[in-house]
């Protein structure tokens, strides 16, 4: 297994990314303390701030991230995260970006964000995990992860306590990374405004904090931006109304729209997870927007999922769970 860095961990947080598994068979049976959630809410604000300076928008020029995968919606599910991290433990990629949603459906929605906060306080300068639509205690109430913390923490003052270190981490997770090879990675896709990056990287961390801005229309810019970059879907049409919504209530954006964002900022691709009913991979636009999803089996909509590699020869290529090489994307 990848060594730890060298670095103060928690032993606690050491033996419980060594050996999670064993939780899976201990049902309702918390790996961790109040205190210890507690701790781990302070190694994980000291790793952010330590390495990205409490960035929104997060610009990888490191030369951990030569070679990267990219994870998309893991939705409480640790035996598929498990899977997808082997490869970094074994030391087949130096890095490891997840696009968010990493609670909710999934019947083991703490294990798998503690565990996926656990990597990211060990290897804070390989592992980030971005802010999903689900990273959200709203969504959390009518998608099975409160209830699963209801199970592991009965009395509700507990509960409470827990919800409020879960709530601080969401936070703090950055919105949108930028690759080494140019790829802007984040969740959803593409605010309706067409923003520069410099608009998002403005959003504050913790992101509450927009709501104390006074410039009434920087404010809604933020805010939008905030929201949107979570939810908004792409479209494959070339006619789209100009406030046309989404399934879900949110904004499409189309080809178009895409090739403006990347132009505007100086990109290359757009990388995106999010919707399950494009399957476990899609490229959604040619050479320009794709799709992954990294779940597998889920709930019969995806009985294959994938994650993208950026390699270190140049190459992007499409990889199932297991790192089996699946396309070649780009090189």
């Amino acid at each position: 297994m990848r060594s730890f860095a060298n670095r103060f961990v928690p032993k606690f947080i050491q033996s419980f990314v060594e050996n999670p598994s064993v939780y899976l068979i201990m049902k309702d049976i918390s790996p961790f303390t109040l205190h210890q959630l507690g701790q781990m809410w302070i190694k994980y604000q000291q790793a952010t701030r330590e390495i990205s300076n409490l960035a929104i928008l997060y610009k990888i020029n490191s030369h951990n991230f030569k070679n990267l995968l990219i994870v998309g919606d893991t939705h409480g599910d640790l035996n598929s995260t498990l899977r997808i991290v082997q490869p970094f433990f074994d030391g087949k990629v130096d890095s490891l970006l997840f696009l968010g949603d990493y609670v909710d459906r999934g019947e083991q929605s703490y294990l798998n964000f503690f565990f996926l906060v656990c990597l990211s306080i060990i290897w804070p300068d390989r592992v980030i995990l971005l802010r999903g639509n689900h990273e959200d205690l709203e969504l959390n109430l009518m998608f099975g992860f409160y209830k699963e913390l209801q199970n592991y923490f009965p009395v509700n003052k507990e509960l409470q306590t827990v919800l409020a270190i879960i709530n601080a981490i969401y936070n703090l997770m950055p919105l949108v990374a930028i690759t080494p090879k140019n790829s802007v990675c984040m969740h959803a896709g593409i605010p309706k405004s067409i923003p520069p990056l410099e608009l998002i990287e403005q959003i504050p961390k913790p992101h509450v904090g927009y709501r104390l801005i006074t410039d009434k229309k920087l404010k809604k810019e933020l805010h939008d931006a905030f929201i949107q970059v979570r939810w908004n879907d792409p479209i494959v049409t070339s006619i789209k109304l100009k406030d046309e919504r989404s399934y879900h209530g949110h904004f499409y954006y189309t080809h178009e729209e895409v090739q403006q964002f990347l132009k505007l900022n100086n990109q290359k691709r757009i990388i995106r997870s999010h919707e399950d009913s494009r399957g476990g991979y899609q490229e959604v636009f040619s050479n320009v927007l794709y799709h992954v999803f990294s779940s597998e089996p889920y709930f019969g909509q995806i009985k294959k999922a994938f994650t993208i590699n950026e390699e270190k020869n140049g190459d992007i290529t499409l990889r199932d769970l297991d790192f089996n090489i699946e396309l070649k994307l780009k090189g």
